[in-house]
C-alpha cells in the first residue's frame, strides 16, 4: 500500500510540475502580450514589443496638401547657351556669363495628364512604403494634391518623400548628352551586406529590357582603355644607320621613339533629381542591367545604418515608380485628432478584461479545477491573439475592435463545449476535443468564409475587421488543440 500511496503521489507531482510550468508559459506570455518588455534606451525606457498599427479613425489623420511649384530658378548659361552648375558671382562677372530665371515648371506642362499622372506616382510611392491605409485627392483645376495619412512614428519621413521628383539621369561628362533616363528603369531596392567589419547598405538599380541594351552599349563606350603615344622622340637625326661588324647587314633604326601608354577615360555622370550621385567610366562590360551604388561606408552603429538606409530609400522610392511631371510644394503638413481619444481606448480595453475575468469566473464555479486550467489558457489565448496582432501589422479599424470582441466570445463558446464534452466520463479528453471541433467548426464555418472575403476588400475597415477575424480563428484552432487540451489532459491523467 506504501508502495501505491508513494507511486501515486510520485504522478501526482509530475502532474503539478507539468501543469505549472504551462501554467507559467502562459503568464509569462500574457505579460509580454498585455504590457509589453522595456528597457533603457537613452535614459528612457521604451517597450521592445511592436506597437499596434491603428487606422486613420482611431490614431488621427496628417493631412499633406502639395501645391504645384509657381517659383523660377536662376540658371546661368555662356555664350553659346550651355548651362554652367555651381558658378560663383566672381565666374559669373569675369567670364560673361548670362543669368535667366526660368521656371520650374513650364506653363505648357501644367496640364490635366500631368496632374494625374503625380497623383498616380503619390499613390505608388505610398504602397512601396508600406502605408495601407491612405487618401488621396486631386483638384483637377489647380494641380493640388491632398494626401491624408495615420499618424505614427513614419509618418514624418513619408512625407519627406512625397514630393521628392525622382528624376534620374545618365550623362555624358562632357557633352552633357542624356544617356539614360527614368523610362529605362524596372525597379529600385535597398541591399544589405554584412560582413566582418560591419554592415554595407548599397542602392541597386534594376534596368528594363531597353535600358540594360543601353546600359550594355554605355559600358563598352564608357570603358577604361589604353592608347599607344609614340610622339616622343630621344634623337635628333631621322635616320641613322648603325653598322655592326659582326651582322651580314646594316641595320637601320628609323625614328628612334620611346613607345609609351597612356590610359585615357570617357566618363559618364548620373544625376539624380539634377544633383550629381557618382561619375565614373566602367572597368568592364555590365551584362546584368544592375548597377549598385554603396551609401555611405560600411559602419557598425545602429544610427548610422539607419541613416544611410533612410538616404538609400529615399532615392529608391523616387525612382521606383516614376517621376513626378511636376515639381510640388508642401503647403500644409497638418495633424487631425481623432474623433475618439486614447482614454476611449483604454476603456474599451477594460471592458473587455472585465468582460473576461466575469466569464472566467463563471468557468471555475461550474467547473472547479477543469474551468480554472481553461481560464488561464483562454488568457494565454487572448496574450498570443494581441501578439499576432502587433506582429502581422493589421490595422485595428473601429470594425476590428468588434472583430476582437467576436473571437474572443467564440473562444469562450469553444471553451464551454470543450468542458462540457469532458464532463462526460465516458469520454476521454482527446475524443472531448475531437467532437467539441467538428461542433465548432459547424459553428464557425460561415464566419470564417466571410472574414477570408473580407482580407481582400480594399475598404479599410473591411479588410480589417477580416484580417482580424481571420487570425483570431486560426488562434482557435491552433491554440487550443495544444495548450487548452494539453492542460485539461494532463489534469485528467489517472
Amino acid at each position: 500500500m506504501k508502495k501505491e500511496s508513494k507511486k501515486t503521489n510520485g504522478k501526482n507531482g509530475i502532474k503539478i510540475v507539468k501543469i505549472l510550468t504551462i501554467c507559467l508559459l502562459i503568464v509569462l506570455v500574457s505579460m509580454i502580450g498585455f504590457f509589453g518588455i522595456y528597457t533603457q534606451n537613452k535614459n528612457q525606457m521604451s517597450n521592445g514589443v511592436k506597437d499596434y498599427s491603428y487606422s486613420m479613425a482611431l490614431k488621427g489623420t496628417r493631412t499633406i496638401k502639395l501645391q504645384v511649384n509657381n517659383s523660377t530658378t536662376k540658371v546661368v548659361k555662356d555664350n553659346e547657351g550651355n548651362v554652367i552648375e555651381n558658378a560663383t558671382d566672381e565666374e559669373i562677372q569675369k567670364n560673361g556669363y548670362i543669368t535667366e530665371e526660368v521656371l520650374n515648371n513650364k506653363e505648357e506642362d501644367k496640364t490635366v495628364e500631368n496632374y494625374k499622372k503625380s497623383k498616380r506616382v503619390i499613390e505608388k510611392r505610398l504602397n512601396y512604403l508600406g502605408v495601407q491605409e491612405y487618401n488621396v485627392s486631386l483638384n483637377e483645376e489647380t494641380g493640388e494634391i491632398t494626401v491624408e495619412i495615420p499618424e505614427d512614428t513614419r509618418t514624418d519621413t513619408i512625407v519627406s518623400k512625397l514630393n521628392a521628383i525622382g528624376k534620374f539621369e545618365i550623362i555624358d561628362a562632357n557633352t552633357n548628352e542624356v544617356l539614360m533616363n527614368n523610362s529605362d528603369i524596372k525597379s529600385s531596392d535597398v541591399l544589405y551586406n554584412r560582413t566582418e567589419t560591419g554592415t554595407a547598405v548599397y542602392l541597386e538599380i534594376a534596368f528594363n529590357k531597353e535600358g540594360k541594351k543601353k546600359l550594355r552599349d554605355i559600358s563598352k563606350t564608357y570603358i577604361k582603355t589604353e592608347v599607344e603615344n609614340n610622339a616622343i622622340e630621344n634623337n635628333t637625326e631621322e635616320n641613322s644607320i648603325v653598322e655592326n661588324e659582326t651582322l651580314e647587314n646594316n641595320t637601320i633604326v628609323e625614328n628612334n621613339t620611346e613607345e609609351t601608354n597612356q590610359t585615357v577615360e570617357k566618363k559618364i555622370t548620373m544625376k539624380i533629381d539634377d544633383k550629381e550621385i557618382m561619375s565614373t567610366s566602367f572597368d568592364e562590360e555590365m551584362k546584368e542591367g544592375k548597377i549598385q551604388l554603396s551609401v555611405g561606408r560600411t559602419t557598425t552603429d545602429t544610427t548610422t545604418l539607419q541613416e544611410y538606409i533612410s538616404e538609400a530609400q529615399n532615392v529608391a522610392v523616387s525612382l521606383n515608380d516614376g517621376n513626378l511631371p511636376l515639381k510640388y510644394d508642401i503647403l500644409k503638413n497638418q495633424y487631425i485628432l481623432s474623433d475618439i481619444t486614447e482614454r476611449d481606448l483604454i476603456m474599451v480595453k477594460i471592458v473587455m478584461a472585465i468582460a473576461a475575468l466575469v466569464g472566467i469566473v463563471i468557468l471555475i464555479s461550474k467547473y472547479k479545477l477543469n474551468g480554472l486550467l481553461a481560464g488561464i489558457a483562454y488568457v494565454g489565448l487572448a496574450a498570443i491573439y494581441v501578439l499576432l496582432i502587433r506582429y502581422t501589422n493589421v490595422i485595428i479599424s473601429i470594425e476590428a475592435i468588434f472583430g476582437i470582441e467576436i473571437v474572443l466570445v467564440l473562444n469562450y463558446i469553444f471553451t464551454l463545449m470543450l468542458l462540457k464534452n469532458i464532463e462526460n466520463k465516458e469520454n476521454s479528453v482527446s475524443k472531448s476535443t475531437i467532437e467539441t471541433y467538428k461542433k465548432f467548426f459547424n459553428l464557425i464555418l460561415p464566419i470564417g468564409i466571410l472574414s477570408i472575403a473580407f482580407c481582400f476588400a480594399k475598404w479599410i475597415p473591411v479588410s480589417s475587421f477580416g484580417m482580424i477575424t481571420f487570425w483570431g480563428l486560426i488562434i482557435i484552432d491552433i491554440y487550443n488543440a495544444i495548450i487548452t487540451r494539453s492542460l485539461l489532459k494532463i489534469k485528467m491523467e489517472e
